[in-house]
């Protein structure tokens, strides 16, 4: 991993658009790591250690919000930023208010879009440390 480039972590159950995003991620000079299975994300995020978390929604039979809520309720990620991603907005609300999310995006989604949004959330991490 390289030092300075901020490490993100996709959650996603849908290959394609993970290995889409991560190259276009990389190319904006992120360090990303992808994860299909939403199973072990704690232990996904204990190897990788993100500065953030892309999380989809709707993951194969399981719901990301739960996975969400799993994630900030867990000493080892609660204090990750994640930023949750799904085809139906009308989640974002949910997402952030009752499941600890700290933003929202919709899919599709254009890639400069999920950058400043992801410099946005990184930037107010920083301002609370």
């Amino acid at each position: 991993m390289s030092k300075g480039m901020p490490r993100i972590l996709i959650v996603d159950d849908d290959k394609d658009l993970l290995a889409v995003v991560k190259s276009l991620l990389h190319k904006k000079g992120f360090d990303v790591s992808v994860f299909a299975d939403s199973d072990h994300i704690t232990d996904a995020v204990k190897s990788c250690k993100p500065q953030l978390i892309l999380l989809d929604v709707f993951l194969a039979g399981v719901d990301g919000l739960d996975v969400c809520k799993r994630l900030k309720a867990s000493p080892y990620s609660r204090n990750i930023p994640i930023i949750i991603f799904s085809a139906y907005p009308r989640v974002a609300e949910t997402a952030i208010y009752e499941f600890g999310a700290n933003d929202f995006i919709a899919k599709p989604f254009e890639v400069n879009d999920l950058v400043r949004k992801i410099h946005k959330v990184l930037s107010k991490k920083h301002e609370s440390v």
